[in-house]
């Protein structure tokens, strides 16, 4: 039985929590949880309730925590979590900057315990079927790509909720580090690290916050197909496109069905070759693909989780895994701060130190003189 510590008892915590009680992870158990708000502990028999992270780490008797606090502790609890000895599972993204990702990787390794990131989208059966049909070549080569993912729209009050939210030094990004890391996350997972990225970020278009509401982005991938990635928090109610224009066949997901077009001569390029007419085109066949549900989510991931601790499989959602949608999303950021092209892999630390210059200039929207990083830091040590 493992034995798992939550920190954060917000909403995602709060779900962990639940998905835990009630056994829903089979080999899996909370026995304590550290939150700082109060906690009605009838919820949670026999659940410790820490205030303090120390104590946790010191008397809560569990194998593995969960992460769930704000974006920006994300990094530092997990790197503390590793080295005291305990496997970690973080919730997205995995750190604010791919130098900080690196950081828990090494603290992992150096432990010899597991870290892992709640990469629970893919778990979605649409997603799981797009990576089959693209790595076992049915597809033929990739010759282009484009997602739109612009249904994440959040109105003001999501942003001044918090005050780490929408502001460099809270998430170090908007859209791209919060909302769509998820789907960057898909298309590393589909398709790989792309070579080049070149990106265009609009900051605050749509809400009073400093990081970027809406993106447009294009990239080289590792064959030197072109693939363009578009996303905004301002627009409703958005759409969810991914197309794949390959060689073999021509795919449509949208929403939760997946349109297949497939080339009854195999490859277009050849037909294309080959054809004696001058407005052929070649005779196709189109399968739709329908799928109910998104899958396991986050019981799916913790499943794992527990199962690679114990022995029983491989950890499927590493922090080297989540380490690559948030290197995509760095180097997005990086190229709307450049105005340039932003090559594969970054440099972490140079972008480090500007997201550090960025994060010391970033307004607070409450009280000026408070820091909210250094009393979250303080609650918890």
């Amino acid at each position: 039985m493992v034995k798992i510590g939550i920190v954060g008892l917000g909403p995602i915590g709060s779900m962990h929590a639940d998905n835990l009680s009630a056994g829903k992870i089979p080999g899996a158990q909370l026995v304590c949880a550290c939150e700082q708000k109060p906690v009605d502990e009838s919820k949670y028999p026999g659940v410790k309730i820490f205030k303090d992270f120390d104590d946790m780490l010191a008397k809560g008797g569990m194998d593995a925590v969960i992460i769930s606090t704000p974006s920006f502790t994300h990094f530092p609890l997990g790197e503390k979590s590793l080295k005291a000895g305990f496997h970690t599972l973080v919730e997205k993204p995995v750190a604010l900057c791919t130098e900080d990702a690196c950081g828990l990787v090494k603290a992992a390794k150096g432990a010899g315990r597991l870290c892992a990131v709640m990469l629970n989208q893919r778990t979605t059966p649409l997603y799981a079927r797009i990576k089959e049909l693209v790595e076992s070549g049915s597809l033929g080569e990739i010759n282009r790509v484009d997602w739109t993912m612009t249904n994440w729209y959040r109105p003001d009050i999501y942003f001044t909720s918090s005050p780490w939210r929408g502001t460099w030094k809270g998430e170090a990004g908007g859209a791209l580090l919060n909302q769509s890391i998820h789907n960057i996350d898909i298309f590393a997972w589909v398709f790989g690290m792309p070579k080049s990225v070149r990106a265009w970020c609009k900051f605050g278009k749509y809400h009073s916050i400093e990081v970027e509401d809406e993106v447009c982005c294009r990239m080289e991938l590792s064959n030197g197909a072109n693939a363009t990635f578009a996303t905004s928090t301002g627009e409703y109610p958005g759409l969810n496109r991914l197309t794949i224009a390959a060689d073999k066949g021509f795919l449509v997901a949208e929403n939760d069905s997946l349109k297949i077009t497939r080339y009854k001569c195999g490859s277009l390029k050849k037909y294309t070759e080959e054809t004696k007419y001058m407005f052929g085109v070649p005779e196709s066949e189109e399968i739709v693909e329908t799928f109910e549900g998104k899958g396991e989510q986050h019981v799916g991931v913790l499943k794992n989780f527990a199962g690679a601790i114990e022995g029983k499989g491989k950890l499927e959602y590493s922090a080297e895994e989540g380490a690559k949608s948030l290197e995509i999303a760095n180097l997005m950021l990086l190229s709307a701060w450049t105005d340039s092209q932003a090559d594969s892999p970054i440099d972490g630390a140079k972008y480090k130190k500007m997201l550090e210059k960025k994060s010391a200039a970033s307004k607070l929207r409450e009280n000026p003189k408070t820091d909210f990083i250094v009393e979250f830091q303080k609650s918890f040590r």
